[in-house]
């Protein structure tokens, strides 16, 4: 009798050990959090009133400097992240003896569904581009030990989405739509193009020469020393230099409120490298297909991560000039339609473009969706207006949503007045109605779809 409780005891005492040493403590977050997807720098711009948010709109310094800033610097990582990036959420936990790698996995936990599953070296890791409003179990194990626990996103839209080398980008869903149903994230999204527009490319001084253009080879010296010549005489005298310089002209736009002195010193370090090169030609070899953002690890993670079956590309036969399927790859069905934007919504070309998109939209079998043109700004803007309208976003929702590329866009020439205002004053006057979703039904029964397609686009967006 004392033999078996001496066995009892012994077994009972080791099963505890092994207990305490399968356990890994986790840090956070705590269990049941609520862990919020924005920043307080981006929720500081969404929450001003819709006029506050125009006076910033075209402020230089504030759109440069303070819309989305400071952005956040995440633990372990040396550069400050991108303001149009989600906001990053930390899973911590305690070290565990002789283990150096950990696998961290996390589900959602509505349906099981794994949607990050890693290998990691430290106590932590950072992760991001996850739904608003959901809840997510998560696990951590090596060693033999495991530990997790479970938290919830914040209810806040917009989701913010972070595409590898693919800027402004977001998902159109999980705000609460038409009749009180939110919108279905992870099936549509928004950004900015997936490859660069095609461009000119131009001879090279070593390959003109092998060609016997000597004569070539010579203006282009002649015009690299003409250039620093004139960059130095607006450096000496920046009272003399022309603001309509073409050049200038592009830098101002994309660099608003810095001096014109930034400008110079950075152009003359140019010239002298091109005076030094022989001078850079500007012989024509044509049109180059432009070069994807999606190559390798980037376009392996957004299929993985999104699931993208489809790619809408909206830009003009010249920007998509050489391609002949999606920068993602050849299981993505591409979709090219050259849409108009803003006011040309209205005129018979926007009409038609933006029926062929619709279209893509009615088939379910093309979702999940990723619609752009080259910035995810103008023509990228004024679709997802139609779309957010249809689904039941108010004037002061389509007017964020808009607004939310100013995280990137920093030049105030993308504006309400000379762009969004355009956009919104050609459906009141072209489809009048009570509110923006009535005039949205109205153009796109205009355009040859039924009451039945709007139904059934609401049908695979609303939950």
């Amino acid at each position: 009798m004392t033999y078996k409780i001496i066995i009892a005891v012994a077994a009972g005492t080791l099963l505890g050990a092994w207990a305490n040493a399968a356990e890994i403590k986790t840090i956070e977050p705590v269990e049941g959090a609520v862990v919020p997807l924005l920043t307080d720098a981006q929720k500081a711009y969404l929450d001003m009133s819709n006029d506050l948010r125009r006076e910033k709109f075209v402020d230089a310094n504030f759109r440069r400097n303070v819309m989305g800033h400071p952005a956040e610097q995440v633990p372990g990582e040396k550069k400050a992240r991108e303001v149009y990036w989600p906001k990053t959420v930390r899973l911590a936990w305690e070290p565990v003896d002789g283990v150096d790698e950990y696998k961290v996995t996390v589900k959602d936990a509505k349906n099981g569904a794994i949607v990050i599953g890693q290998s990691v070296k430290d106590t932590s890791v950072n992760i991001d581009n996850l739904e608003i409003a959901a809840e997510y179990a998560w696990t951590v194990s090596g060693g033999g030990a495991t530990g997790g626990g479970k938290f919830k996103t914040e209810d806040r839209a917009p989701r913010l989405i972070r595409f590898p080398g693919v800027p402004n980008v977001r998902d159109i869903g999980g705000w609460i739509g038409l009749d009180g149903r939110r919108v279905r994230q992870g099936l549509v999204f928004r950004s900015a193009g997936l490859n660069y527009n095609a461009a000119m490319a131009y001879y090279s001084i070593d390959e003109l020469r092998k060609m016997g253009k000597d004569k070539e080879v010579k203006e282009a010296a002649e015009a690299a020393q003409k250039r620093l010549d004139q960059l130095l005489a607006w450096q000496a005298d920046p009272k003399t230099m022309d603001l309509k310089d073409e050049e200038y002209a592009d830098w101002a736009n994309r660099h608003p409120g810095e001096p014109v002195a930034k400008f110079l010193s950075s152009r003359v370090h140019k010239a002298k490298k091109d005076v030094k090169a022989g001078g850079t030609s500007k012989v024509e070899k044509g049109l180059e297909t432009g070069k994807s953002r999606v190559e390798g690890e980037n376009g392996e993670y957004i299929r993985k991560r999104f699931g993208i079956k489809t790619d809408i590309d909206l830009r003009s036969d010249k920007e998509c000039f050489g391609m002949t399927g999606s920068p993602l790859g050849p299981t993505v069905k591409w979709f090219h339609f050259s849409s108009s934007a803003y006011g040309g919504m209205q005129d018979s070309w926007g009409k038609e473009e933006f029926a062929k998109v619709f279209r893509v939209f009615l088939d379910e079998n093309n979702y999940p969706i990723d619609f752009h043109c080259i910035a995810g700004a103008d023509r990228t803007g004024s679709v997802a207006y139609i779309l957010c309208g249809l689904l039941g976003a108010d004037e002061d929702r389509l007017a964020r949503d808009w607004e939310i590329t100013g995280f990137w866009a920093h030049g105030v020439d993308f504006c309400h007045e000379q762009r969004y205002d355009k956009l919104v004053n050609g459906f009141k006057k072209n489809f009048p109605a009570d509110t923006v979703r009535e005039r949205l039904e109205k153009y796109v029964l205009s355009l040859g779809f039924t009451e039945e397609d709007i139904a059934k686009f609401r049908r695979i967006m609303l939950e």
